[in-house]
């Protein structure tokens, strides 16, 4: 592998984190303001039975963050809907729980999540109809990051007893570390 294509991959790599850092911010600032209002339209309006100093807790399955045209923009949820592509559900594959987020014509974009029976945690980015981007990280610790697009593709799994990188473009492997074994180099993946 050649410097010009390492650089390549360190400045895709800076973009995605920086990209990442912004849809978080995005992610908690949303999640903050439907909290905020949340709280504001029910704990907050107390009758005079209650005591100031009396704590609340509110425990709700979902709730959901509309805009000014009534489009869901942002579920969160215990567990959340199955994911609404062209104004069609699609199954998901398994339950979810977490927060959802929706584009303007509410297909859903982007997830941070836990998966229900085998407890992963997710954060993905998708275009419509199509996942992009998974972080993801097991119970015992293993981590994956995973971009693609058609037949390019980047992953990088981070184990406890071993690592793996694999680049692709246009479907051809590029780069592999560790190198496939003898009897995977066949093998569909």
């Amino acid at each position: 592998m050649n410097q010009e294509t390492i650089n390549d991959l360190n400045r895709a790599i800076k973009t995605l984190e920086r990209k990442n850092r912004w849809l978080t911010l995005i992610v908690l600032c949303l999640f903050a303001i439907g909290v905020v209002s949340f709280l504001n339209q029910t704990v907050f309006e107390t009758d005079s039975s209650d005591s100031p100093s009396q704590d609340k807790i509110i425990r709700v399955r979902g709730i959901v963050v509309v805009d000014e045209n009534g489009t869901e923009r942002v579920w969160i949820g215990a567990p959340v809907p199955e994911p609404l592509i062209l104004g069609k559900r699609f199954p998901r594959g398994g339950r979810m729980s977490g927060i959802i987020l929706f584009d303007e014509e509410g297909n859903e974009r982007s997830g941070y999540c836990t998966s229900d029976g085998y407890p992963n945690v997710l954060f993905t980015l998708d275009s419509i109809g199509r996942q992009h981007v998974l972080f993801m990280s097991e119970p015992q610790g293993d981590t994956t990051l995973r971009l693609w697009n058609g037949g390019n593709s980047f992953k990088l799994d981070i184990g406890e007893e071993e690592s793996s990188l694999k680049l692709s473009s246009g479907g051809k492997v590029l780069f592999e570390v560790p190198p496939p074994s003898p009897d995977e180099k066949g093998a569909i993946k």
